[in-house]
């Protein structure tokens, strides 16, 4: 119990993020963009029904992307300013520190995502009377939603194995060779190794065009443990790491 509510101490810092007004602001944007797709029956020739499901993934996608990028200005920040330090001299032990910071950024991502999923939902619904919202288009933004795990470990463990300055730029492009693992697939230490495949959370035309019964609720729940899983290595690594460095 008391490991836990220090995990969860740690953790609390990362939900600051959802205190900031501008991250509704920008939530309010992303769902009016969302909306604007309907007016697109034309251009699209007639598919702004799968046009919307698309922007919405895209959208909640990057959104899911900045919010696991912000962790990497946080952990340097602290470590740069000695607040790690400072936390750290009590009983606190350095992987409960990663963790904290994993979990606290992977919540508040969710809770991000999940606003802009449920904003999809309420908007599709309204625009389109004679559509409800499909199991495939579901799954595929709660996969999204995920996805933030294993993204948020990546965003930990680039935090301790990289220096500052360069943390959020190499986890941006680690985040986006792992959106690509078909062009990985010769280079094995990569696809399915250090780098995740996050193409396994997304369902891309499946979920535009609803078909029906490609992806179904176990996918997800596998899916939701591979995460997991990795988000253990990942952190497990960057706490053997982050074990030997010396702090301020």
């Amino acid at each position: 119990m008391k490991t836990i509510n220090e995990i969860m101490a740690i953790a609390s810092g990362a939900w600051q993020l959802l205190r900031m007004r501008v991250v509704y602001v920008l939530i309010l944007c992303v769902l009016v963009l969302i909306g604007s797709a309907y007016r697109y029956d034309v251009l699209s020739l007639g598919q702004h029904k799968a046009l919307m499901v698309d922007v919405s993934l895209m959208l909640n996608t990057l959104a899911a992307i900045l919010v696991a990028i912000s962790v990497t200005f946080e952990i340097s920040r602290e470590l740069r300013e000695g607040v790690a330090s400072t936390l750290l001299s009590k009983p606190l032990g350095r992987t409960h520190y990663l963790i904290g910071k994993l979990v606290g950024i992977s919540i508040a991502g969710i809770v991000i995502t999940g606003l802009i999923t449920l904003g999809f939902c309420i908007i599709f619904n309204s625009a389109f009377d004679d559509a409800g919202i499909g199991q495939t288009m579901l799954l595929g933004h709660l996969l999204v939603m995920a996805s933030i795990i294993p993204m948020s470990a990546l965003a930990v463990m680039f935090s301790v194995l990289v220096p500052e300055s360069i943390a959020a730029i190499v986890t941006v492009i680690a985040i986006w060779f792992a959106h690509s693992t078909p062009a990985l697939d010769k280079i094995k230490i990569l696809y399915g190794g250090i780098l995740p495949d996050l193409n396994l959370f997304n369902l891309k035309a499946e979920a535009a065009y609803n078909v029906a019964g490609s992806i179904s609720w176990v996918y997800l729940a596998l899916a939701l443990a591979w995460g997991i899983i990795y988000s253990v290595f990942a952190t497990s690594l960057a706490s053997l790491v982050f074990g030997y460095r010396d702090l301020k």
